[in-house]
């Protein structure tokens, strides 16, 4: 009996202490709160993950943002640039596996007087269990801006140093540059014309109507091409020169290579310049009347004894190089021609490429007549340029419009692209 008691005493000690055991009361917590911990747990890697998504997402718009700003830098359009940016954003997406859907916004805006381009990518990422936490998923976003940074793109350069001529504009003749920079070694002197581009600048003076109010004292800009080397595959045959080529009438093609002597094309006539870099020499390359010059994907190159002479009503439509040593030229005289090249005809449309004559003197002249104004881009490099009567040279400058490369040295400078807030 007694151990009986001694039993129940013990039995009763321990029920009591199983009672104050916290043991117990934490198990019975930890059971009660486990659907919530999870819930916590689960939710904030769900958070970091899109935290994640949202750098990489800020990533992405940066870049396409820097990437369109250097086509907003090449270009007047702004097209080109916006479809740069969208191209960059596209390429990333596909290369990012169970990436956000995303929306891109791309736009060109105005800011501090310039050209910005604005890249805004809203994200979508589903949240766990069923878009139930947060309602409808996870939205955010992220947003860049960029400029382009690089220097005026450099369309006319009057090379020659002292004692050379220099870039005068007579009557009333008119260079139009709108988005690059016209720059002279010497002096610029317009007198009854004028001279409007993005940038004007002289080394020494620059008078006459000039817009915007030209710089003066600029430093040199040295000869982009100096190391070009500019030698004809082979010499002229005895034969070549010995018949000229006076007055062609009808429909003609030359294929790359020496041309030597006269060639003289009148009446309604036709010459046709096949792709690749066409030599003349000894001679001179004259389009008069209503002859028609064209040719894609050529230069033409003129020794010491040769020039061109586009006159009366002949017709020119050249675009350069797209390849090789010479890509982006279109006409090249050699060092030491000091002849005269003159454009006097009212239908030289287009002459897409670089004019380089480093020795020589341009001469554009004649009444109402629009030079080149149908080129997406051209770049003039020589000793002295002139232009008298009332001409208007139109130098464009929308360098990614055309699938002529520009050589480095002209057309856009340097710098490149920078985001701003």
């Amino acid at each position: 009996m007694k151990t009986l008691v001694r039993w129940i005493a013990r039995a009763r000690r321990r029920l009591g202490g199983f009672g104050r055991d916290e043991r117990g009361n934490i198990a019975l917590m930890f059971a009660l709160s486990a659907p919530a911990v999870v819930l916590i747990a689960v939710g904030a890697i769900d958070l970091g993950n899109v935290q994640s998504n949202r750098v990489k997402l800020q990533d992405i718009a940066d870049t396409a943002a820097l990437a369109g700003a250097n086509e907003l830098g090449l270009a007047i359009d702004d097209v080109t640039a916006v479809e740069r940016a969208h191209a960059f954003v596209a390429g990333h997406l596909s290369e990012w596996p169970k990436g956000p859907t995303v929306t891109p916004v791309i736009q060109v805006v105005e800011q501090d007087d310039q050209r910005v381009i604005e890249v805004t990518l809203n994200g979508h990422t589903p949240s766990f269990f069923a878009n139930m936490l947060p309602p409808g998923g996870w939205n955010y976003s992220a947003q860049a801006r960029a400029v382009s940074v690089a220097m005026t793109p450099l369309c006319v350069l009057v090379s020659g140093g002292s004692g050379s001529k220099l870039l005068n504009v007579k009557d009333t003749g008119r260079i139009s540059a709108p988005e690059c920079l016209v720059h002279s070694n010497r002096d610029i002197l317009v007198e009854g014309g004028s001279i409007g581009a993005y940038q004007v600048q002289a080394v020494t003076s620059a008078t006459g109507v000039i817009s915007p109010d030209p710089g003066t004292g600029a430093a040199p800009i040295e000869d982009p091409f100096k190391d070009l080397k500019l030698t004809p595959p082979s010499p002229c045959k005895l034969i070549d020169l010995a018949f000229p080529k006076n007055l062609l009438m009808g429909t003609f093609r030359l294929s790359p290579g020496v041309h030597c002597g006269i060639y003289i094309f009148g009446g309604n006539s036709q010459l046709i310049l096949d792709p690749g870099e066409h030599w003349f020499m000894n001679g001179i390359l004259q389009m008069r009347d209503y002859a028609r010059l064209t040719g894609s994907d050529v230069v033409l190159f003129f020794d010491k004894q040769s020039n061109f002479d586009f006159m009366g009503h002949s017709t020119v439509n050249l675009e350069g190089r797209k390849r090789g040593a010479f890509a982006g030229m279109v006409m090249v005289a050699e060092r030491g021609n000091i002849k005269n090249f003159t454009i006097s005809s009212d239908n030289v449309d287009s002459l897409l490429g670089v004019i380089y004559v480093p020795d020589a003197q341009l001469i554009v002249e004649g009444g109402n007549n629009d030079v080149a104004r149908d080129s997406a881009w051209t770049v003039i490099v020589a000793k002295s340029l002139q232009l008298k009567g009332a001409p208007s040279l139109i130098i464009n400058a929308n360098y990614s419009a055309s699938d002529v490369p520009v050589p480095t040295g002209v057309g856009p400078r340097g710098g490149g692209s920078q985001l701003v807030h």
